[in-house]
């Protein structure tokens, strides 16, 4: 309570200063998520017999480079920049997640591959609204 015996209102909340990176982390979480959407556009149109095989195995690789991109600024907002680990730990459970996707997608097995695409894909949107949230004190 302040020394003036008033309440704190929610506009003087303390908040935490931004670490640094992340700005990355920002802009790595939306192509991500991005890339996740074009995943969910792309098995749309394979399941409806529409797309080709190849443009879903293709943006299954622009993915994994989206999630590594996101590791890289997850780690440098938590070591470099004094962040939250938070981050890193989703990062690290989607690109886990991701993993287990290409397994269950190259063996054909539908019935698990599109619900952790589904989920993988809520992840995502979960991680770009607490990212770009703003920020209180951690």
């Amino acid at each position: 309570m302040p020394s003036s015996g008033r309440p704190s209102s929610p506009a003087h909340a303390e908040t935490t200063p931004t670490p640094r990176f992340f700005g990355l982390l920002k802009a790595s979480t939306l192509f991500l998520a991005t890339a996740l959407l074009t995943q969910a556009v792309t098995a749309g149109q394979l399941l409806s017999n529409e797309g080709p095989h190849q443009l879903h195995h293709t943006t299954a690789a622009v993915v994994s480079f989206a999630v590594v991109v996101q590791f890289i600024a997850a780690l440098l907002v938590w070591r470099a920049g004094r962040g939250s680990a938070r981050y890193l730990i989703v990062t690290v459970s989607m690109a886990l997640l991701i993993s287990v996707q290409f397994i269950v997608g190259a063996s054909g097995d539908v019935a698990v591959h599109v619900p952790l695409g589904v989920a993988l894909f809520g992840a995502g949107a979960v991680l770009v609204a607490r990212v770009w949230a703003p920020r209180a004190a951690d």
